[in-house]
């Protein structure tokens, strides 16, 4: 992708809302002795923080996938147009991504410790939202 291209968007204060949204939330998920939280930490608190890379928008939709707002091949498109070298791609691939979190947050909150909803896929987060082929593949850009 067009360093000018990202760089545009990724910039821009509703990304980095949108961004620090996502990585907040899976760091407080990870918060219960999960290996992943302290990759999580890097990108909300520590040296990464604020950064963007695709890793974080892949365990986004890995979320949406077994909460049942996507599927395997809306990953692949999304994913697609995410590392599209077109700046318009990665544009609606954001707001597509932005839709369904939206979607998922209005109709089962956002995690929290009480929001049991949350329970199963906390269990299962390394195997099933963030494991190391996801982010093996999400570096791979």
């Amino acid at each position: 992708m067009e360093k000018t291209a990202t760089n545009d968007i990724v910039l821009t204060k509703k990304f980095k809302k949108f961004l620090h949204s996502i990585i907040e939330e899976h760091y407080n998920m990870t918060s219960e002795g999960n290996i992943l939280n302290y990759l999580w930490y890097m990108y909300h608190k520590g040296v990464n923080a604020g950064t963007y890379r695709p890793f974080i928008f892949m365990a986004e939709m890995h979320l949406l996938k077994e909460m049942g707002y996507m599927e395997n091949d809306d990953i692949k498109n999304l994913n697609e147009m995410i590392k599209s070298e077109d700046k318009d791609n990665f544009y609606l691939g954001y707001l597509s991504l932005e839709s369904l979190r939206s979607k998922r947050i209005k109709e089962h909150g956002a995690f929290s410790q009480a929001n049991k909803i949350y329970t199963d896929y906390i269990s299962s987060y390394a195997s099933k939202i963030l494991n190391t082929t996801l982010f093996q593949n999400a570096l791979k850009n």
